[in-house]
């Protein structure tokens, strides 16, 4: 509803040979313009507005979106040519990885099903019914995440069963109850697609039931007043990733922190006051 007038809404994920976006579609009757862009294997969109996506709904890592009204000047056609890639190629991240993701950020995750609730319906504080789905999924590294689906994401979950092996994209990482967990709502999930990465964690998964194999659950992540971070060897440079805001507990005693980033980069991190910090390069 806008300005008291009925209409509809439906996104879908754009991708192209450089990378995906995020496409609303908004109008009084999008029956035709639905039925195009969920039978045609490429479309060509003009009259779109480009502005920052809302996070609550972007699935992608793209922080823009494309907005398209077509009872104004949006369009979408569909096109013939032939599209040079059919979907954005995955790039796992480890269950075990997961807790040196920043909270908010879109991850896709590959697990096995090790306990599955189906949806069932929940009161929220405002008082709305919604249904909710919850599951554990498990990698070899022997670690667990808790994904959560909310609304009609939840329906998918009556098809599936424990091991059950999920792709899982555009999951957003969140914590809650002090543990890293995957906000699934949003996400792409696909069940037991046949590749060689799901048949290795499918025996993977069937052998590590039998050895009575104890899957850990992941703890919290960096606290925001940490410096949490990971590294990487790439050449002679180091990678290194701090999460803000930095706490003064973090630095007691500390009178200068170098980061040191190769070829000649250094970072000095002087304590100025006791609540925050200067930098100087």
């Amino acid at each position: 509803m806008k300005n008291d007038v009925r209409g509809e809404v439906f996104s879908f994920v754009l991708v192209d040979d450089s990378a995906e976006i995020r496409v609303s579609v908004f109008g009084k009757d999008l029956r035709s313009i639905w039925e195009v862009c969920n039978t045609s294997d490429a479309v060509r969109i003009s009259g779109g507005m480009v502005k920052t996506s809302d996070p609550r709904y972007n699935s992608t890592n793209n922080p823009m979106e494309v907005s398209l009204s077509v009872d104004s000047k949006g369009s979408i056609y569909r096109s013939n040519e032939v599209p040079t890639v059919s979907e954005r190629a995955c790039n796992y991240t480890g269950i075990s990885d997961l807790q040196n993701v920043r909270l908010q950020e879109n991850v896709d995750v590959l697990g096995a099903i090790d306990t599955l609730q189906p949806p069932e319906e929940f009161m929220t504080k405002a008082g709305k019914r919604i249904n909710v789905a919850k599951l554990i999924l498990v990698d070899q590294s022997c670690r667990s995440v808790s994904c959560t689906f909310w609304g009609s994401s939840s329906d998918q979950a009556v098809n599936w069963s424990v091991g059950d092996i999920l792709s899982i994209r555009g999951a957003k990482v969140q914590e809650y109850a002090g543990a890293v967990v995957l906000g699934c709502t949003c996400s792409e999930v696909r069940r037991n697609s046949d590749d060689t990465e799901v048949t290795t964690l499918t025996d993977w998964y069937t052998n590590a039931k039998q050895s009575d194999t104890e899957f850990q659950p992941l703890g919290a992540p960096c606290p925001s007043g940490a410096v949490g971070g990971s590294s990487d060897q790439r050449g002679n440079n180091r990678r290194v990733v701090m999460q803000l805001p930095v706490s003064h507990e973090s630095f007691r005693d500390v009178d200068e922190i170098v980061l040191d980033f190769g070829e000649g980069i250094k970072v000095r991190v002087f304590i100025v006051y006791v609540t925050y910090l200067m930098f100087s390069i």
